[in-house]
């Protein structure tokens, strides 16, 4: 092939990487995500006090966070962590396996919450209290490839629910049915 058509076609490749980079950039600047990692990315999306859904997509599941609007998609690693997003609950639910950071509510906005999360082993990973989000979810990053079981109170009733961290796992707790402890 002559240097002059390899030149070509290496300058229409970079062309079009340079134009798809720029269009990521303009849609997460659109959105107030540019310059954000991606664990930064999913908690502004999470916790973003707009009423649900949002007017984009934007989900997360065992491995990415995935976001889309007007066509385009986005598609972003999650790494070495997993993002669960806890929504309890006394009365009522939906069924929800990939949170959907833009569209999923839950019946509990803005109330506080004590937290426990340990791994199989019986180390603590979490022992705080949290507010959940106006969506009603309650976010956390732990690690990946971990076991374990999640245990959460508010106002004398309590819930508890085993969970895993693989790449085939739910992103999307909403089967945390608060009730009176005994």
């Amino acid at each position: 092939m002559p240097k002059i058509i390899q030149s070509l076609l290496l300058f229409i490749a970079l062309s079009n990487i340079s134009m798809a980079s720029t269009q990521e950039t303009a849609f997460l600047a659109e959105r107030g995500l540019a310059g954000k990692s991606v664990e930064q990315m999913v908690d502004a999306i999470d916790q973003n006090p707009q009423e649900r859904p949002l007017p984009y997509t934007a989900s997360v599941t065992s491995t990415d966070l995935k976001l889309s609007a007007n066509g385009e998609t986005y598609t972003f690693p999650l790494g070495e962590k997993f993002y669960l997003s806890l929504a309890p609950y006394e009365y009522q639910t939906h069924p929800c396996f990939n949170h959907s950071l833009s569209g999923c509510q839950g019946e509990m906005p803005d109330s506080w919450f004590d937290v426990n999360v340990t791994d199989r082993n019986g180390t603590v990973l979490i022992h705080k209290k949290m507010k959940s989000y106006q969506n009603g979810f309650i976010g956390l990053w732990l690690p990946r490839n971990t076991e374990g079981m999640i245990e959460i109170s508010h106002e004398g009733k309590k819930a508890a629910y085993s969970f895993k961290t693989a790449n085939d796992s739910q992103t999307c707790l909403t089967d945390l049915q608060l009730r009176a402890a005994s």
